[in-house]
């Protein structure tokens, strides 16, 4: 489990989707952020609440939305809507800085 830490716990209630390799979904792991976050990522993720979900996938983080999608893809059609991911990550660090910048933003824009 390459991204596992001591901080963060393990869910296995979700089941993510990637319509482009459903078996290889299969293998995502759903982590909680971890807690060793700085105040401003966390507070951007409790923001984001039942909104925001973070995998590990095919060896990133992958950070996406209420439709569970790991990948981004779809044409719009019935059969194959459009799905986007919020954001993918090589490590821990990464996403931790994304989610401080995007803290920044929501409180420039009077989200926060």
């Amino acid at each position: 489990m390459k991204f596992w830490r001591p901080d963060t716990r393990i869910h296995l209630d979700q089941r993510a989707i990637d319509r482009d390799d459903p078996q290889a979904a299969k293998n995502a792991i759903e982590y909680e952020l971890p807690t060793g976050f700085s105040e401003k990522a966390k507070r951007f993720w409790e923001y984001l609440e039942g909104t925001a979900f973070i995998f590990s996938y095919k060896g990133r983080l992958v950070v996406t939305d209420e439709s569970l999608a790991l990948t981004d893809g779809g044409d719009g059609t019935w059969e194959n809507p459009i799905r986007c991911i919020r954001g993918s990550f090589k490590n821990w660090k990464a996403l931790e800085r994304w989610l401080e910048a995007e803290c920044d933003a929501a409180e420039a824009d009077g989200w926060l």
